[in-house]
């Protein structure tokens, strides 16, 4: 291949993460949960999807596939039947600290077809002669990868793209997580390093001649993993990379604080509520933080908001507003209110301010209070869901 061929080939990829196939999702219900293991399935299938529309050539998996060692037979099954549905594309897995490769991960328990490659604990090289392409990788073989993921792979051949397909932690160079650092990155040659572990997407970067990312998780499971996710799908050839973001995920996770220090009344604060989450739809989860001073206590619970296709899918509150009870007038009542209060701040008072103990005891206070003043206090602690 000639000078000039070399610098025009551009290869069609497709780079995901840690898609966590299988996660329990064990604080929704259990009807949620059913609901978003199936949207992560669907995540996936939409991805292939694209890909085939694109006739992406290499498609990358840069570890955690799926969420543990264990994944089930319907999720082995799709895995399976979605790699053979795309024949022509190469498929390539470096295993994570989630889901690492050893004798009982369905690596190894499950026929793979031959599209795809599964990188083991060795650092190995792929050739691709016919796309003028070297894939390089590794595996996590446990749940620990104390060495770096993107050195130790020798000379490369700079007459080729050289892509290398690991698990890393950039976020520090003691990491457990396989640690990757900038200038690991710059002095390793690679064309293009596709990563994974972050779940926040980074934007395709530069050190020295190699470009990296990080796609982020293919959809969120969690309120720290706020907004849509999704995958990087474009070119790369030597000396340039190409990539763009796309959105794969089903739902989205966001919080928003609300101060309600100057809105009056029980109903106010809820109408409140409504119009800050109206923007957001059915495909949102989104948690509630009530901060501010309120004259007495009360509890909103997520139905009191609301439910319907107009609403966010599940609703969480937090309460974090303090009541501008009469605590002086508490502290010489003799009567169960009294005696309550007085008993919760001796206990408060032998508890270091800030620590666990103290915000379950102002939290128990809180409440305490709340049901003395008759006021509901009926599923104060969780969210609740429209589906």
């Amino acid at each position: 291949m000639s000078v000039e061929a070399e610098a025009e080939t551009k290869i069609k990829i497709f780079h995901c993460a840690d898609l966590h196939l299988d996660s329990p999702f064990s604080l929704s219900t259990p009807a949620q949960a059913e609901q978003r293991k199936i949207e992560l399935r669907s995540a996936f299938t939409s991805a292939i999807m694209v890909a085939k529309q694109e006739k992406v050539e290499l498609f990358f998996i840069s570890g955690d596939l799926f969420d543990s060692e264990y994944v089930t037979r319907d999720t082995a099954e799709l895995l399976i039947s979605e790699f053979n549905s795309f024949p022509d594309c190469r498929f390539f897995i470096s295993p994570g600290n989630h889901d690492p490769y050893n004798d009982i991960s369905p690596y190894k328990t499950v026929a793979f077809p031959q599209n795809v490659h599964i990188f083991g604990g060795i650092k190995e090289k792929v050739e691709i002669p016919e796309l003028n392409v070297n894939v390089y990788g590794v595996g996590f073989t446990s749940m620990t990868y104390m060495s770096s993921p993107a050195v130790g792979y020798g000379q490369l051949d700079k007459s080729k793209i050289n892509i290398l397909v690991c698990h890393g932690d950039m976020t520090s160079p003691l990491s457990s997580n396989g640690p990757v650092t900038k200038a690991e990155i710059a002095q390793s040659g690679f064309d293009y390093i596709a990563l994974g572990h972050i779940h926040a997407p980074s934007g395709v970067c530069k050190e020295g001649g190699t470009y990296y990312a990080y796609p982020g998780c293919l959809e969120g499971r969690s309120f720290d993993e706020p907004g849509y996710h999704g995958a990087l799908i474009g070119t790369v050839s030597k000396g340039e990379v190409n990539l763009k973001s796309m959105r794969f995920s089903k739902r989205r996770y966001e919080t928003i604080r609300v101060d309600v220090t100057d809105v009056y009344g029980k109903s106010a604060i809820i109408e409140t509520i409504r119009g800050i989450i109206r923007p957001y739809g059915n495909d949102t989860a989104i948690r509630v933080i009530m901060t501010g001073t309120v004259p007495e206590p009360f509890i909103i619970t997520p139905a009191e908001i609301g439910k319907g296709y107009e609403y966010p899918f599940r609703i969480e509150i937090i309460d974090s507003t303090v009541p501008s009870i009469d605590f002086t007038k508490l502290e010489r009542d003799t009567t169960l209110k009294g005696v309550f209060y007085s008993k919760m701040t001796d206990r408060l008072s032998k508890c270091v301010p800030g620590g666990d103990d103290y915000a379950k005891l102002l939290m128990a206070l809180k409440y305490g209070i709340s049901a003395l003043y008759d006021r509901n206090i009926i599923d104060f602690g969780g969210g609740e869901g429209n589906e």
